[in-house]
C-alpha cells in the first residue's frame, strides 16, 4: 500500500467513526432546492442497500450504479444548490468503491468527485468536509509533505470551516488526525474548541466519549423532557441559576434501591441546595414514579424515551445507575469515576460510576446563587436604585409604584434572600402588578408597572421551574409591545422574548440575540440593553457572544450609576473563574489551579473610578480617592472583627499586608480598614490593645453606601472585601470576599508586584536603565549569599515574588551582567515547573521563562 493509500484509508476511517454518531442530514429534514426530494431520498436508499450485497462483486456493481444514477440526478440540474447532496451520495459511493477496488481510475474517478463537492457553499459545509480533506491530503502526498506542514494545514481546515455546518465534523475529525502528526498543542486546541463551542451537542459529546479517550469531559447538560405530569421541560434554560442531579437508573441493575437511597442521604445532608431529577432507563408506563414513592422519594420525574437507546444516554450516561450534577450555569461534569469495590459490595451493584462523593465540593455557596438568579431573572433591569418612580396626574401613584418596588431590593440585599424569600417576593410583586393593572390600565407610565410584573414572572419560572409562568410572562410582554412605548421602556418586553424563543431547542441563539440588540439601537445599544444579551449569551452558554458583550459594557458603561450591579458581576474574577466550567474541586490539583487562577495579578481591564467620603473613628472626613493619591492604597471593607475570633482581617494586615509593606521598602502603599457595620468605640479599645497598624476607618451608611453596590460588595459581614486604587487615584482592582479568600492573601501583594514588574519593563523600553535598576533592586534586593547576622550566622535567602525576579533578570541583562540575568531567569523557571507539578496544569509564563533562559544561555556562549 503506498503512502497516499495510508493517509486516504486513515481519512476514511475518521470519517467513518464521526459518520457513526453525526449522521448526515436525512432528506426528510432538509428539502432541496432544484431536484425532486423523492429522487435523492431514492438515490440515498439505493447507496445504502448497495452495501448490503451479498457479495463484494455485486457491491461493486451496485455502487457503480448509484454513481451513475446520481450523475444522472445532477445532469438534471446542474446549477441547483441540492446537487451537491447528490454529489455527496456519489462521492460516499465511491470511496467505498476504492476500498472494494483500489485502482488509479477509482481514485482519480474520487478526486475528481470531490474537486465539484467542494464548491458546496458554506450552508452546505458539512457535506464538502470529506471531500476537502481527502484532496489536501493527495495534495500533501504528492509533494511528501512534512508533518509539521500537514499540521498547519489541517489547522487552517479546521478555521475555515468555523462557524459553518462542518465546523463540528471537522473538529471531530481533525481532533483524531492531530496526534497522529504529534500536533498536541493543536490537539488539545481542538479538544477545548470542542469543549466550548459545542459543550451541549449530544452526538458530539457521545464522539468525545467513544474516540478521544478523555477522563473528565465538562459538558452543557441539554434536552426536551417530558414530566410525568406532561409538562416539557427544556434544559438548561428551564434550570438556569439552580443546582441539580440527574438520577439516571434501572430496575434491572441489582442493588439499585441501595443507590438512590445514597442520593437521598446527600439530598438530607444538603436540604434544599439541589433538586433532584429522576430518568428511568427501562421506559415503565408510570417512569418509575411508584417505585420512587415505594422508597420514600419525592423526585422531579421525568420520561426518557428509547432508555438506554436514547441519545441522551449515550452522550451523558454509558452505564447506571449515576447520578450527574448539573452546575447553575447547566454545566455537567462527565467523570469515569467508578465505586471502589467496598462501596461496590455495600450496595450490591457493580461498576456503577460514582459521582457523588465530593457533592459538598461541587455545591456553589447560597449568595453566589442568588446573585447569579437574580441577574438571570433580569432583576438589574427593574432594580436599579435612581429610577424615578412618581409620575403626572393620570399615572400610577408613586406609592403603587413603590408597595411593588419594595419587592425587588437592590444589590447586595437581594443576594442574601433564600430562594423560597425571593420566591415569595415575586408572588407578591406579580399580584400587586396585577392589582394596579385592574385600576390603572390606561396609565402612561403603567409600562413600569408592566415591566416588573414581566420580571416577577420571570422570577417565578425561574425559582420554582414551572414553564406557565414564562408562558404567563411572554404573554404579558407581547400586550406591552402592542401598545405604544416610551423609547427603552420595551426592553424588558423584549428581554423576555428572547428568553422564549430560546428556549426552543431549534432556535438559533445568534439571530434571536442580535436581533435584540438590533431592536435597541444595535451597536449604539444602552447599557442596560447590552447587560441583557450578555444574561442572554449566558442562556445558551454562548462565551463568545457573551464576551463581546463583556467588553462593550466595560469599555462603555462601567462608570454608569444605573450599571454599577452588572459591572461588579462582569469584574469579579470568582465568577469569571467559574463562568462556563463545572464547580469540581474535588482533589488536591482542583483547589490548586483555582488558588492560582484567583491570585494573579493583573488589574481589572477598565477605567474606573470612585469619589466617596469616608470617616476617621474620631469622625473627621477622609475622602477616596484625595486622600489616598500618592501611593497605592489597599482599602479591606468588612464588618466589626473585634468580637469575632474567628475573623480573618487581623491576621490579614498584620501577617501579611504590613510585612509585605515593610519588605517593599519604596513607601508606596498604604492599608485602610473601612468598618461597615458597628460601634466605634469597641474598634477603637481593640486597637489600643491590637494595633493593626493602618488607618481604620467607618462608612456612612454602611451597606446602604452607593459605594458598596458600585464595588460590588457583598459578603461584608462573612469576610474582607477589597478595593485597589492606584497612586493616581483610579481603581486598579475591586475584590469580591470570595475571590479574597480562596485567593489565600496573595491576591493583594501580586496586583502591586505585577505593576512593578510593567514599571521596570516600562523604564527599560524607554532607555532608563539606571531608574530600572533603582526600582528593582528597592523591592528586590540582590541576596548575597556569604552575608551573615550579627552573630555570624549566614542569613536565610528571602523568598521574592517571580515577577520581581523575572524584571530583575531583564535589568541585569541591560546592564551586561548575562550570568546574574540568568540566575534569576533559571529561578523563574523552576519556580513556574513547580508550580506546574503543584497543580498538574502549566502556568501562563512557563514558555516564556524558558525561552528567557534559552536567549541567556545562548548570549553567555557569545
Amino acid at each position: 500500500m503506498t503512502g497516499q493509500s495510508k493517509h486516504l484509508q486513515f481519512l476514511a476511517i475518521c470519517a467513518a467513526s464521526v459518520a457513526l454518531v453525526f449522521p448526515q442530514p436525512c432528506p426528510a429534514q432538509e428539502k432541496a432546492a432544484g431536484l425532486p426530494e423523492k429522487e435523492i431520498a431514492a438515490l440515498q436508499k439505493e447507496l445504502i442497500e448497495a452495501g448490503k450485497a451479498s457479495s463484494s462483486t455485486r457491491k461493486r456493481r451496485a455502487y457503480k450504479n448509484v454513481v451513475r444514477d446520481g450523475e444522472g440526478l445532477v445532469k438534471k440540474s446542474s446549477a441547483a444548490t441540492s446537487r451537491f447532496r447528490v454529489l455527496e451520495i456519489i462521492f460516499q459511493s465511491q470511496k467505498r468503491l476504492l476500498a472494494l477496488e483500489n485502482s488509479d481510475r477509482n481514485r482519480e474517478a474520487l478526486f475528481v468527485t470531490g474537486s465539484r463537492l467542494v464548491e458546496a457553499p458554506n450552508e452546505l459545509a458539512d457535506l464538502r468536509l470529506e471531500a476537502d480533506l481527502l484532496l489536501s491530503e493527495r495534495d500533501l502526498s504528492a509533494k511528501n509533505a512534512e508533518v509539521k506542514e500537514r499540521a498547519e494545514t489541517l489547522e487552517g481546515l479546521v478555521a475555515r470551516y468555523r462557524g459553518t455546518s462542518g465546523e463540528a465534523k471537522s473538529l471531530m475529525m481533525a481532533a483524531q488526525i492531530a496526534p497522529k502528526l504529534q500536533a498536541f498543542e493543536l490537539q488539545k486546541r481542538i479538544l477545548d474548541a470542542l469543549g466550548e463551542r459545542f459543550a451541549g451537542d449530544m452526538e458530539v459529546i457521545e464522539f468525545r466519549r467513544k474516540h478521544l479517550g478523555l477522563g473528565r469531559m465538562e459538558v452543557l447538560f441539554k434536552g426536551v423532557f417530558m414530566r410525568s405530569d406532561g409538562v416539557t421541560l427544556r434544559f438548561p434554560a428551564d434550570l438556569m441559576g439552580r443546582q441539580s442531579l440527574m438520577v439516571f437508573w434501572s430496575q434491572k441493575t441489582p442493588g439499585f434501591e441501595d443507590y438512590l437511597k445514597m442520593i437521598k442521604e446527600q439530598e438530607d445532608q444538603f436540604p434544599g441546595q439541589f433538586e433532584v431529577f429522576s430518568f428511568n432507563v427501562d421506559e415503565l408506563p408510570d417512569a418509575g414514579e411508584s417505585t420512587l414513592k415505594s422508597l420514600g422519594l419525592t423526585w422531579t420525574v421525568m420520561r426518557l424515551p428509547g432508555g438506554k437507546k436514547s441519545q441522551t444516554y449515550r452522550a451523558y450516561v454509558v452505564n447506571d445507575p449515576v447520578g450527574v450534577f448539573v452546575n447553575a450555569y447547566g454545566y455537567a461534569l462527565l467523570a469515569p469515576n467508578l465505586l471502589n469495590a467496598a462501596e461496590q459490595a455495600k450496595l450490591g451493584v457493580r461498576g456503577a460510576p460514582l459521582v457523588m462523593s465530593t457533592l459538598n465540593r461541587r455545591l456553589d455557596n447560597a449568595r453566589f446563587l442568588s446573585q447569579l438568579q437574580s441577574l438571570l431573572i433580569g432583576d438589574v433591569l427593574v432594580a436599579e436604585p435612581g429610577v424615578k418612580l412618581d409620575g403626572t396626574v393620570g399615572s400610577v401613584p408613586a406609592e403603587t409604584l413603590q408597595a411593588i418596588q419594595k419587592f425587588f431590593p437592590p444589590a447586595p440585599f437581594r443576594y442574601r434572600l433564600s430562594a423560597t424569600e425571593a420566591l415569595a417576593n415575586y408572588k407578591k410583586a406579580e399580584k400587586l402588578c396585577g392589582e394596579a393593572a385592574g385600576k390603572h390600565p390606561g396609565a402612561p407610565n403603567f409600562w413600569m408597572v408592566r415591566n416588573r410584573r414581566i420580571i416577577a414572572l420571570l422570577g417565578m419560572w425561574n425559582l420554582a421551574g414551572e414553564p406557565r409562568y414564562l408562558e404567563q410572562a411572554a404573554e404579558e410582554a407581547r400586550t406591552a409591545l402592542a401598545a405604544k412605548l416610551a423609547p427603552r421602556a420595551d426592553i424588558v418586553p423584549r428581554f423576555c422574548l428572547a428568553k422564549e424563543a430560546l428556549r426552543d431547542p431549534e432556535a438559533e441563539p445568534g439571530k434571536v440575540i442580535g436581533d435584540f440588540v438590533e431592536s435597541q439601537g444595535g451597536e449604539q445599544a444602552s447599557g442596560p440593553v447590552l447587560a441583557a444579551a450578555a444574561l442572554l449569551s449566558l442562556d445558551v452558554a454562548d462565551c463568545e457572544r457573551y464576551g463581546a458583550y463583556r467588553e462593550l459594557i466595560l469599555k462603555r458603561y462601567a462608570n454608569h450609576a444605573m450599571m454599577w450591579t452588572f459591572t461588579s458581576f462582569l469584574l469579579d474574577r470568582y465568577h469569571r473563574y467559574w463562568l462556563f466550567r463545572v464547580p469540581f474541586v474535588a482533589g488536591w490539583t482542583y483547589g490548586r489551579r483555582q488558588q492560582w487562577d484567583l491570585s494573579r495579578g493583573y488589574q481589572d481591564e477598565v477605567e474606573r473610578h470612585v469619589k466617596a467620603e469616608l470617616h476617621t473613628l474620631d469622625g473627621k472626613p477622609y475622602l477616596l480617592p484625595d486622600d489616598s493619591k500618592g501611593k497605592w492604597t489597599a482599602v479591606l471593607f468588612t464588618n466589626s472583627w473585634v468580637d469575632d475570633k474567628r475573623a480573618r482581617l487581623p491576621s490579614t494586615v498584620t501577617r501579611y499586608l504590613n510585612p509585605y509593606i515593610e519588605k517593599r521598602g519604596r513607601d508606596d502603599l498604604r492599608v485602610i480598614v473601612a468598618v461597615l457595620d458597628g460601634e466605634v468605640a469597641p474598634i477603637q479599645k481593640y486597637l489600643k490593645e491590637k494595633p493593626l497598624n493602618c488607618e481604620v476607618l467607618t462608612v456612612p451608611g454602611g451597606v446602604s453606601n452607593p459605594l458598596v453596590r458600585q464595588l460590588g460588595i457583598l459578603d461584608e459581614d462573612i469576610g474582607t472585601n477589597a478595593l485597589i486604587l492606584r497612586p493616581d487615584g483610579s481603581v486598579a482592582a475591586s475584590l469580591s470576599e470570595m475571590t479574597m479568600t480562596r485567593s489565600k492573601h496573595e491576591l493583594i501583594p501580586n496586583i502591586i508586584s505585577w505593576s512593578d514588574e510593567e514599571a521596570v519593563m516600562a523604564l527599560l523600553e524607554k532607555g532608563e536603565i539606571e531608574k530600572a535598576k533603582d526600582y528593582i533592586f528597592t523591592v528586590a534586593p540582590p541576596f548575597d549569599p556569604k552575608a551573615v547576622d550579627g552573630k555570624g550566622r549566614p542569613l536565610k535567602k528571602p523568598v521574592e515574588k517571580y515577577v520581581h525576579l523575572r524584571a530583575r533578570a531583564y535589568v541585569y541583562l541591560a546592564l551586561g551582567d548575562k550570568k546574574a540575568a540568568l540566575n534569576d531567569a533559571e529561578e523563574v523557571l523552576q519556580f513556574l515547573k513547580a508550580k506546574a507539578g503543584w497543580m498538574t496544569l502549566l502556568p501562563k509564563g512557563l514558555e516564556e521563562a524558558e525561552e528567557l533562559v534559552e536567549l541567556l544561555k545562548k548570549k553567555g556562549e557569545e
